[in-house]
């Protein structure tokens, strides 16, 4: 049946080239996406489609209660048991309730809340939208995290890029009619409301289908076992949230609304690189964890170095390229109303390469099933950001709220570190050396050129960062890839 070739397992290999196809796709519509709005809606108006993706993730974490997040971990344990179809009923049902209560309180405390995120009311309108985008937008991030857990990354892969595809085309449309923030906002909540009637009901389907799953989960403290996992994935998604856009919030409180739009397109420019550098750890954790129930715990330490590495590496040298041409990126793609944002992208490339960091080392809590680790983390990352924020903000604006979010996230990475360390996990000296290779962007143009040339002798000569070891792995997937695209491509 055409459901059950769907929901084939992957390789790590085929995961992560679904995962790539899919962001290399989404990344360039995204950059299209972003010019029109930026160019369509003005640094104010763009200031304030900005500020509402910062109340949705929020809402959207406590409308989960953090359940999706333990799908990776839990969905191969279950599946194993036989009793999947009855461990997603039993979830599912809370994320539905979850949702659907926090998109009421959320609709009828409009007011209030434009007041905080805004500093005035009038935006209501838009704190409307999001209320009732809240719950399509939970089911999608439940499917989402089931795809991945199932290890059918071409079906979460084709559900977010669905949803996306859907927002860029309507919201552009709407845009251009009537360019005000509300536009985009509207066009999301009609994405999410299609996209996971449609799949929701392909994933019904295989479910119903899936006669060897039907056991029923007999565990007493099922509930607290699912919560007592989940509780830190309500409140560090919420931390992390803040701590995001907490640079733009104060931008928007010290400064204005157009420097916040400003801010945003210097972010969405470096971000290029943490979208690509999500793949590893989304491919990585439901694999590793299926190893980690296996025993395997040499082969999962020698997976996540590896990650850390070979990821880490390709994107640093993604960095150089967007880190030369920041100036004509944005002077020909956003226009001269964004220029301004030029001095702090090099910083802000060193933020979302940390954050790439972060995503592939920040799933051994949930392998160890420690999950206040980045909770704890991340909250003294916050205190931190908030402060450096409102003490830089004032006297160097941009560059202010760049320095205070990267050193606060470094911080975050270094205590993160420490504390896996005590609780075995092992992370070589060649890894953490290449771990701190994104500072060489604080450098001019010229410096930053010939380190990059120094590195790439030392990776092509020697075996200090990358070993003999990992090359030739490398090089092996990178042939296996070619020949499965030569093969279909005939």
């Amino acid at each position: 049946m055409l459901t059950q070739r769907l929901f084939k397992k992957e390789t790590i290999g085929q995961s992560a080239g679904i995962v790539l196809f899919f962001t290399v796709l989404q990344r360039i519509i995204q950059t299209g996406r972003g010019i029109v709005f930026a160019r369509l809606l003005g640094p104010a108006e763009y200031g304030v489609y900005t500020l509402a993706f910062f109340f949705i993730p929020l809402a959207i974490t406590v409308a989960r209660l953090g359940i999706p997040s333990c799908f990776s971990r839990y969905i191969p344990q279950y599946e194993q048991k036989g009793a999947l179809k009855n461990f997603l009923k039993r979830t599912y049902l809370l994320i539905i309730a979850g949702g659907a209560v926090i998109s009421l309180i959320c609709f009828l405390a409009a007011k209030p809340l434009s007041s905080i995120i805004y500093g005035s009311s009038v935006y209501h309108r838009i704190i409307i939208i999001c209320a009732l985008t809240i719950f399509p937008y939970a089911i999608f991030e439940a499917l989402i995290y089931s795809f991945a857990g199932l290890r059918v990354f071409k079906l979460s892969s084709a559900l977010d890029f669905s949803q996306f595809f859907i927002f860029t085309a309507l919201g552009i449309g709407l845009v251009i009619f009537y360019p005000k923030a509300e536009s985009t906002i509207l066009a999301g909540l009609i994405s999410f409301i299609l996209v996971v009637i449609f799949f929701g009901f392909i994933f019904r389907k295989y479910l119903i289908n899936l006669n060897s799953q039907a056991l029923k989960i007999k565990e007493n403290d099922f509930y607290g076992k699912i919560f007592k996992f989940s509780v830190f994935f309500i409140i560090t998604p919420i931390i992390n949230t803040v701590f995001n856009y907490t640079d733009r919030w104060m931008l928007g409180r010290l400064t204005s609304l157009s420097q916040v739009g400003i801010y945003s397109v210097a972010l969405n420019i470096s971000g290029v690189i943490f979208l690509f550098g999500m793949i590893a750890g989304n491919v990585l954790l439901p694999n590793i964890s299926n190893i980690w129930e296996q025993g395997d715990r040499n082969k999962v330490m020698q997976m996540l170095n590896s990650a850390l590495k070979i990821n880490t590496l390709f994107l640093l040298f993604g960095a150089l390229i967007l880190f030369l041409f920041q100036k004509q990126i944005i002077s020909v793609l956003y226009g001269a109303d964004y220029i301004g944002c030029l001095p702090v992208v090099g910083m802000l490339l060193i933020f979302w390469l940390a954050h790439s960091i972060y995503w592939t080392i920040a799933g051994y809590a949930q392998l160890i099933e420690k999950t206040y680790i980045p909770l704890i983390c991340g909250s003294v990352g916050l205190i931190g950001n908030i402060f450096l924020n409102y003490i830089l903000i004032p006297p160097y604006g941009l560059m202010g709220a760049a320095v205070a979010s990267t050193f606060s996230f470094a911080l975050i990475l270094i205590i993160m570190h420490v504390w896996f360390q005590k609780e075995g996990l092992r992370i070589k000296p060649s890894t953490i050396s290449v771990c701190i290779l994104p500072l060489i962007f604080l450098f001019n143009n010229l410096v930053v050129v010939s380190l990059f040339i120094i590195l790439l002798s030392i990776i092509l000569g020697t075996n200090f960062i990358v070993t003999k070891d990992e090359k030739d792995t490398l090089l092996r997937q990178l042939k296996k890839v070619i020949s499965k695209f030569k093969k279909r491509k005939q």
